[in-house]
């Protein structure tokens, strides 16, 4: 998703990844990530012994989005990628993945009250080290995950001292879990708002963007399986498309050369298109030349 927002070490006080998690577990405990701190990069292969599962690494401060490193139990250290991670900055932050289903959430805060005006529900495709961000689909306001979110994420509010203004939240949220993974006092970035002005034309139904990455840079020769694409019930247009002899590179975990919007009355065959794309996307659509 683009544009970057501002930086975070100029944006707020809190914005760093460390000082937000230490705001978020004085407001609630419960809601917020458990990070170890890690300030050189000998601390990793120990940290990594440790630990059971997946851990997930990010700088504490990052410009750009998507700056998040899976290592995986059982796999080899993502050495490049960490390298990247360290050369952002002196200290990492790690966690264990948490279970769950990532999330955004939008608002605004009004006489230091939160009212949360769209959720969307993230789809990922897991490869290597990183969960590529492909899809998100609005989820209504009375869907079981997302009912009384904005009463859970007030204390976050309260402790940051945010009186009126947008808000954005990123979050996991499972049937008993609810994890901030980072807010900023901001409107969500691209396409979030682009979605939910199509929604709010578009009216009762379901609506999501679905992004195709590519694995490696080259030139545009085709897009395979354009037609099966097309020909989904759900779809609704290109939002963003290289044009052959374009430049086709992955910039981000977040979003990708090719996304197409999505959008249908019945939630289940969204869902379903959803899905299939997913399945193209493993596949790979972009063919290209060196």
């Amino acid at each position: 998703m683009s544009p970057s927002p501002p930086p975070e070490s100029a944006a707020h006080p809190w914005a760093g990844k460390i000082a937000q998690r230490d705001l978020v577990a004085a407001a609630d405990p419960d809601l917020a990530l458990d990070l170890t701190v890690l300030t050189a990069p000998e601390q990793l292969p120990g940290h990594l012994a440790a630990r059971s599962g997946t851990v997930v690494l990010r700088p504490e401060f990052s410009d750009d989005l998507g700056s998040a490193v899976l290592c995986r139990a059982g796999a080899p250290l993502p050495e490049r990628e960490t390298a990247d991670l360290w050369a952002r900055g002196t200290r990492l932050v790690a966690h264990d993945h948490v279970a769950g289903v990532p999330h955004f959430a939008g608002g605004r805060v009004t006489g230091g009250r939160l009212e949360l005006t769209d959720r969307w529900q993230c789809f990922c495709l897991d490869e290597g080290p990183f969960a590529y961000l492909t899809s998100v689909i609005n989820v209504p306001p009375d869907a079981p995950t997302v009912r009384g979110l904005a009463d859970r994420l007030q204390p976050v509010v309260e402790a940051a001292g945010l009186r009126a203004g947008p808000v954005t939240f990123e979050l996991v949220l499972g049937e008993r879990t609810c994890k901030v993974v980072k807010f900023a006092p901001r409107a969500g970035g691209e396409p979030l708002p682009t979605l939910a002005r199509e929604l709010a034309g578009y009216g009762a139904g379901f609506l999501a963007d679905y992004s195709f990455i590519t694995r490696r840079p080259g030139r545009l020769v085709r897009i395979r399986h354009l037609d099966t694409i097309q020909a989904l019930g759900s779809y609704a247009g290109v939002l963003e498309a290289p044009a052959p002899g374009d430049e086709v590179v992955q910039r981000s975990i977040e979003g990708g050369p090719l996304t197409v919007l999505l959008r249908n009355r019945d939630e289940a065959a969204l869902r379903a298109d959803i899905a299939r794309c997913q399945e193209l996307n493993r596949a790979g659509v972009f063919e290209l030349s060196t």
